[in-house]
């Protein structure tokens, strides 16, 4: 599958697969600005220099790379969605995750990266209920419950 890359600023990398079999293209930051979310705390946002044309039928998931546990960084948002036609700057927001003096990504260092996958496109047909499932609406940790076995002894 071809996907087309675009350096919107000159000192941009293209992203790149570090290894084979790596399912993550590597994303480098070419610079970062400030920003205040509703609550006053500080964003950074990380500017790639590059903008992408996701191919019809997929998606673009950015993620942090594992190198983000030797930061005080963490994405805004876990997991950024690249719809196929979105075609402007890839932008990584960051929030601080200490209050001490961070250690933040800089330019020039890879960021996070991008894994494109296929999407089906779902039809939504409502109804008046849901069919029956073992689980049903048993929710968070539901799974982590230990279920009293009974002795019939």
């Amino acid at each position: 599958m071809e996907v087309k890359f675009k350096k919107v600023h000159s000192d941009a990398t293209i992203p790149s697969y570090a290894h084979d079999g790596d399912a993550g293209l590597d994303l480098t930051a070419v610079s970062f600005t400030q920003e205040y979310d509703r609550s006053g705390k500080l964003v950074l946002v990380y500017h790639t220099g590059i903008a992408v044309q996701i191919p019809e039928g997929y998606v673009g998931l950015l993620f942090m790379r594992s190198s983000v546990s030797k930061y005080s960084v963490s994405m805004c948002n876990s997991v950024g969605v690249i719809d196929s036609n979105y075609t402007g700057e890839l932008l990584v927001k960051m929030k601080l995750t200490t209050d001490a003096v961070p250690t933040i990504y800089q330019p020039d260092e890879k960021i996070a990266q991008l894994v494109i996958v296929p999407y089906l496109k779902a039809d939504l047909v409502e109804v008046e209920e849901l069919e029956e499932t073992e689980r049903g609406e048993d929710g968070f940790g539901s799974t982590d419950e230990v279920k009293e076995e009974v002795n019939n002894n």
